[in-house]
């Protein structure tokens, strides 16, 4: 081709520049349809730029995380971009995870990579009028002594049956002395936040001199498998007002810390506890479980500790381990000093017998 007619006159290859321009070859090694001059991969036939991994690698992010496979250790696993200490496709420790188990929350992924969650629980304290002694800021354990304490639960027979956890103990559970001996049973109950007279729960547990409220075994917080969100708890004894908080309180990771003996916390009701020096305790006297302490007329709680020791031989003391026993130190009196009559009547008024003190639950 005559110069005159020739693009590219001085290239034997052209005789017009083409896509490349003269001495520049117009071909397409990958045949992508991209001329190599203008083909970042020439020999990639998919690429016709490096992009994020180089020309012969896809920029492919099979799990879609943002991050292509080819910097992404763990391609097909969304969470993940490094195996960490768990491996791909496994949660990291901290994270949130299902243990399976309906009875935890919380559930996370362990330091060995497991899944486990924690049951709800409660630690507690609560002080009784009947036993408590001021000086000591402790209450007596004159119970646990008497041949007749319970091993099984007293509180079905009374009308607050537990709907969970166990309702025995081991009697090496009484033999502990000093400030974690074990004053009594009680009950605790969590109670609908919306519906604070609907019982969810309501455990066993056993009540320490200090004022701890502990598991079965004497040491350990009470537990309520399955408990998630925010209850109303209250604490209750068989011949002591019981009480409750005012408002739900909600379970955590950690036990839940509740002092019923503070003034600071916010009870539901009216006076529902009492004051003695520093601490709030639950008030004594009611002898038959009915949710009042009365003095005199139907129902009182005085009549059954005359009962108890014999009704004409009201100068009598009965050993047992009995409801009418008021101030919980393993007799039951009607007369004479450290009777049981004579609580019954401070709680009510002692000016004022014929009044009646109501337990504040709904």
């Amino acid at each position: 081709t005559a110069n005159c007619n020739d693009g590219c006159p001085n290239d034997p290859n052209k005789i017009a520049p083409g896509i490349c321009g003269c001495g520049v070859a117009d071909t397409d090694s990958d045949n992508d349809g991209t001329a190599n001059c203008n083909d970042g991969c020439p020999n990639d036939p998919n690429k016709i730029a490096p992009g994020i991994c180089g020309c012969g690698v896809a920029d492919t992010d099979s799990d879609s995380d943002g991050t292509a496979n080819c910097n992404d250790a763990c391609p097909t696993d969304p969470d993940k971009v490094a195996e960490g200490n768990c491996g791909c496709g496994n949660p990291e420790p901290g994270a949130n995870c299902n243990d399976g188990n309906v009875q935890t929350i919380n559930d996370a992924v362990q330091g060995d990579c497991s899944c486990a969650g924690n049951v709800p629980s409660l630690s507690a304290k609560a002080l009784l009028q009947g036993p408590y002694v001021q000086a000591s800021g402790l209450m007596s354990d004159a119970l646990r002594s008497l041949a007749g304490f319970p091993l099984s639960e007293p509180y079905t027979a009374i009308g607050l049956a537990p709907t969970a956890g166990g309702t025995t103990i081991a009697s090496s559970v009484l033999t502990v002395s000093g400030n974690n001996a074990i004053v009594d049973w009680v009950v605790v109950e969590l109670r609908s936040g919306a519906i604070p007279a609907s019982i969810v729960q309501r455990k066993c547990a056993l009540l320490q001199r200090d004022g701890d409220v502990v598991e079965l075994d004497g040491v350990s917080p009470v537990t309520f498998p399955g408990a998630s969100g925010s209850y109303h708890v209250a604490v209750r004894h068989r011949n002591h007002l019981g009480c409750m908080t005012n408002a739900p309180i909600a379970f955590g990771a950690a036990p839940l810390a509740l002092d019923f003996t503070s003034p600071a916390l916010d009870v539901w009701g009216t006076n529902a506890r009492l004051a003695v020096g520093s601490a709030m305790v639950l008030y004594m006297g009611d002898g038959n479980a009915n949710g009042q302490v009365k003095y005199t007329g139907s129902g009182n709680d005085r009549d059954p500790i005359l009962i108890s020791v014999g009704s004409t031989t009201p100068n009598n003391v009965t050993n047992a381990y009995s409801g009418s026993d008021i101030n919980m130190n393993g007799q039951v009196k009607y007369t004479g000093t450290g009777n049981d009559r004579d609580p019954i009547l401070i709680t009510v008024g002692s000016t004022t017998p014929n009044n009646t003190r109501t337990q504040q639950l709904p």
